[in-house]
């Protein structure tokens, strides 16, 4: 996503719909160049274009693109990590699943010896792969590669399901509110149940930005997960839910 396509979005956020004549006037830019942003914003199906202008895409399950999702909300996702990366010691089998804030736990990764990685992410496996840690072993799952996702999801049997048990998954989600965890799309949904069932120790990775936003599919319920991070302190109501359900969170003190 360019510069101006960032521009746009930042004027969305605030008006909602705009005429593509005012966006000319406030970026200093031609109509042409107006229109090819929006064509790509539209193609990332972020924006929707209306005659004579464009509106930000309010449809709560519409699942954005990876390239919009990996630089959203990039500060608040390196303090989860920073936090997350902890739970990670030499000799585990990880899952690593394809969302953009576990993404950025591949640095911490590429420093600690005798991993398995197993993940559903091209990105995440291209980039440990072009690492210099030579005790890393990588596999990714396979099936179909769903487009503007980065994620690949099993059309049939997959070896790679059957062959590991993971002593510590990660996970996002698309939002989450006081009944459970939620994603936008239904395969999404179904692989992470899937992983979840797989491994010992399951952490949802999360920023206050998705709670109390809910979708049309649930992934689990929050004790189905053994931690919760999350950028800061939740409200009091989910303070207690994770009490409760005996979820262990962490937030920066």
């Amino acid at each position: 996503m360019d510069i101006r396509e960032k521009e746009i979005l930042e004027i969305l956020a605030k008006k909602k719909m705009v005429r593509s004549a005012e966006l000319c006037e406030l970026l200093h830019c031609s109509t042409s160049s107006i229109r090819r942003a929006l064509i790509s914003l539209e193609n990332q199906k972020v924006v929707t274009r209306v005659r004579g202008g464009v509106m930000l895409t309010q449809a709560s399950n519409i699942e954005f693109s990876h390239t919009y999702r990996e630089n959203k909300n990039l500060s608040k996702k390196k303090i989860i990590i920073d936090l997350a990366k902890d739970f990670i010691g030499p000799g585990m089998c990880l899952f690593l699943d394809s969302s953009s804030t576990v993404q950025q736990i591949i640095d911490a990764i590429m420093t600690i010896p005798n991993l398995v990685v197993i993940t559903n992410s091209l990105k995440t496996a291209t980039i440990l792969s072009e690492s210099n840690n030579e005790s890393l072993k990588i596999f990714i799952t396979g099936g179909e590669i769903k487009m503007n996702s980065n994620a690949i999801f099993p059309s049939g049997q997959d070896p790679v399901f059957e062959s590991f048990r993971f002593d510590l998954a990660f996970f996002s989600c698309r939002g989450i509110d006081q009944d459970g965890i939620y994603e936008t799309s239904f395969s999404q949904a179904n692989l992470k149940k899937e992983m979840m069932q797989r491994a010992k120790q399951k952490i949802l990775l999360v920023d206050d930005s998705k709670f109390d936003s809910t979708h049309f599919f649930k992934i689990g319920n929050f004790e189905d997960y053994d931690a919760v991070v999350t950028n800061q302190m939740p409200h009091s109501n989910y303070l207690n839910l994770f009490e409760t359900k005996d979820v262990e969170l962490l937030y920066p003190e």
